[in-house]
């Protein structure tokens, strides 16, 4: 009878050692399973940021590749407010669909860093950090018009790259030469 108790307390004793070992086991695993998961999120994290600074870099690229001689001069000239004067309806035209592209790609960048894809400094790493953007007499033409398409984040960030009194004094009036270009008439 003694034999009995006692072989029967060594196998409660193995069975509970049994159990605390396959417990340890199992957190062991958890443990391990969590590390394995988390390294896992950290290269998909890695990757997609990878991918978001080669898709904007690719169609950067590309938007500029796409400039011809004309091109250019109008991005220069849009500096000048007396040559911004003389544009005809075509070069505004261009200009304008140069800055909705601008625009567009800076409204993805801050999408892609309000969303943690890239680093706060990803405007500055990408080439869009532009400074104050309504000094420039032909954005600030524009921009009356164009504020209406963009995101309230660029809305925001446009508006807040130049103070008030820093903004240039659009001399343009865009409606009148619309008016005369396409109906053949001058307003005013």
């Amino acid at each position: 009878m003694r034999r009995t108790r006692g072989r029967s307390a060594l196998r409660k004793g193995v069975r509970m050692l049994s159990k605390s070992l396959r417990e340890t086991l199992a957190v062991v695993g958890v443990i391990g399973s969590m590390a394995f998961v988390g390294m896992q999120i950290r290269e998909s994290n890695i990757q997609a940021r990878a991918a978001a600074y080669s898709a904007i870099g690719i169609a950067t690229s590309e938007f500029h590749r796409s400039f011809d001689a004309h091109l250019n001069r109008l991005v220069t000239e849009s500096d000048y407010p007396e040559v911004v004067q003389k544009w005809t309806l075509a070069d505004w035209e261009s200009m304008q669909r140069i800055y909705t592209a601008d625009l567009r790609m800076f409204e993805t960048i801050l999408l892609q860093v309000e969303q943690g894809l890239l680093p706060a400094d990803a405007m500055v790493r990408l080439g869009y950090n532009w400074g104050p953007i309504l000094t420039s007499p032909g954005m600030a033409c524009l921009w009356p018009e164009m504020q209406a398409t963009v995101g309230p984040s660029v809305r925001k960030a446009v508006e807040d790259s130049t103070p008030k009194a820093d903004r240039v004094v659009c001399k343009v009036d865009l409606k009148a030469l619309r008016d005369e270009t396409i109906l053949g008439k001058k307003s005013g």
